[in-house]
C-alpha cells in the first residue's frame, strides 16, 4: 500500500538532539536532511523539534546536524544570556542566533516548500507550531498557505513568515525562559507547547485529513525528547502567612509553566492512532503493536542508574552546558541499545505498554514496515 506520510518532532529544547540519534539509527549518520524529508509528505514540529526541521530543511547531513546541538558556542545563541529578569534567556538575541545558523534557508515558509529537494522530491508540507498571545489560541505557520485546514485570508495576506521567524515563536517558552515573546510582522507569539502542541502529531494528523488522504493510507512517526517523569511533592498546605502565600504562589506558577512543555507526551499520538483507525487493545496481554503511529522518545523509570534518573530529573529542557548535554546523549546512547524503555503509544499505569513499542528496536521495525524506504 502507498503510505501518505508525516514527521511529528516533539518540543524539548537541547533534548531535541535525541531526535536526531533517532533519525541517524533509522537512516544513517550521512544521510543528508533531504535524503530524510523525501520519505514524508508533511512534516510537523514544535520547539526543539522545529530546530531538527530547520536542521533537515538546511540539507545538513546527519552528523553535521548533531553537531550543532553538540556545539555549545551554538547551543549559547539559542540559548542567549542574559535575559531580562525573570526570564533566563534572551528572545531577541535567539532570532538573530537563528538567522545566523539558517544562513540561505531563512526564506518565506511557501518558499521553501515549494522547492524540489536534492533528492528530486519536493520538500514536504511543513507545520510549525505556536501560540499567538494577543488573540490567545495557538497558530500554524504552514509553507501552504492554501491548506484546507486554513482559515481564509482576506486581500491583502500578511507576509509569510520566515523560517527563522516561524522557529523563533515555536521554540519560545515562556517566562521563565525568555524574556519576551517572539515578536514579527506584527504578530506576537510564544512556544506551540501552550496550544497544546508540544507533541504535534494530532494536530498533524487533522492537517493531513484535510488533504482528504484516507486514513487507512496514512502512517505517522512520532519522535519525542524523553519523558522523565519527577517524584511527586504535594505542595504545602494554604496558609495566611504572606510570605508563604508569595512562595506557595511562585512554586505553583513555575509547576504550571514547566506543564505546559511537559504536558502528558503520549496523548497526542493516541488521539493520533485513533484518528487514523489503529485498533485498541482487548485486554492488557494483547498490546497494539501494528497500528499507523510509531513513537520513539526514551522513558527511563525511577529506578534507572546509568545515566541516574535524578540527574536528568534535574535537567531542564534549557541543557546548554557540556556536561547536562553528555547526560543526554548517555540516554539517548542506552535507549538505542535497548537498555533503556521506549515510550509507547499507550502505557497501562504501571508503564507496560498497551499500544506501541517497549523497546527502540520493535519500533524501529514497526516503522520499517509501515514505510519502507523510498
Amino acid at each position: 500500500m502507498t503510505r501518505h506520510r508525516i514527521l511529528s518532532l516533539d518540543g524539548g529544547g537541547a533534548w531535541a538532539l535525541i531526535q536526531v540519534r533517532a533519525l541517524i539509527h533509522l537512516y544513517g549518520l550521512n544521510a543528508r536532511g533531504h535524503d530524510v524529508l523525501a520519505q514524508f509528505d508533511l512534516a510537523a514540529s514544535n520547539s526543539g523539534g522545529s530546530l531538527v526541521l530547520g536542521g533537515l530543511l538546511m540539507d545538513l547531513t546527519l552528523e553535521e546536524l548533531l553537531a550543532l546541538f553538540l556545539d555549545q558556542r551554538k547551543r549559547e545563541s539559542i540559548f542567549a544570556a542574559p535575559g531580562i529578569w525573570p526570564g533566563r534567556y534572551s528572545a531577541t538575541s535567539k532570532l538573530a542566533g537563528l538567522r545566523a545558523i539558517l544562513g540561505d534557508w531563512d526564506r518565506p515558509l511557501p518558499e521553501i516548500g515549494s522547492r524540489t529537494g536534492s533528492r528530486g522530491r519536493q520538500l514536504p508540507h511543513l507545520l510549525i507550531c505556536a501560540y499567538d498571545l494577543p488573540a490567545q489560541r495557538g497558530h500554524l505557520f504552514r509553507s501552504d498557505l492554501n491548506s484546507p485546514s486554513a482559515a481564509f485570508e482576506p486581500p491583502p495576506r500578511r507576509p509569510s513568515a520566515s523560517l527563522a521567524e516561524a522557529i523563533h515563536a515555536s521554540s519560545n517558552a515562556p517566562v521563565l525562559y525568555f524574556d519576551d515573546a517572539a515578536r514579527f510582522g506584527g504578530g506576537i507569539y510564544w512556544d506551540g507547547a501552550i496550544a497544546g502542541w508540544n507533541c504535534p502529531a494530532a494536530i498533524a494528523t487533522v492537517e493531513a485529513l484535510g488533504y482528504g488522504w484516507l486514513a487507512k493510507e496514512i502512517a505517522l512517526l512520532a519522535l519525542g525528547t524523553a519523558s522523565v517523569a519527577g517524584r511527586e511533592r504535594p505542595l504545602a498546605p494554604p496558609s495566611d502567612d504572606m510570605g508563604l502565600k508569595l512562595r506557595r504562589i511562585g512554586i505553583e506558577i513555575g509547576y504550571m509553566l514547566r506543564a505546559i512543555l511537559k504536558e502528558p507526551p503520549n496523548s497526542a499520538p493516541l488521539h493520533a492512532h485513533i484518528m487514523l483507525g489503529g485498533r485498541l487493545p482487548t485486554n492488557p496481554a494483547d498490546p497494539v503493536e501494528d497500528g499507523p503511529v510509531v513513537r520513539m522518545s526514551p522513558n527511563p523509570n525511577l529506578t534507572n542508574v546509568d545515566p541516574p534518573h535524578a540527574a536528568l530529573a534535574a535537567l531542564d529542557m534549557d541543557a546548554v552546558a557540556d556536561t547536562d548535554v553528555a547526560l543526554i546523549v548517555r540516554l539517548s546512547d542506552r535507549w538505542i541499545a535497548n537498555q533503556v524503555p521506549n515510550e509507547p503509544v499507550r502505557a497501562s499505569r504501571v508503564g507496560t505498554p498497551e499500544i506501541g513499542h517497549a523497546t527502540l528496536a520493535g519500533a524501529v521495525a514497526a516503522w520499517q514496515r509501515l514505510a519502507p524506504l523510498r
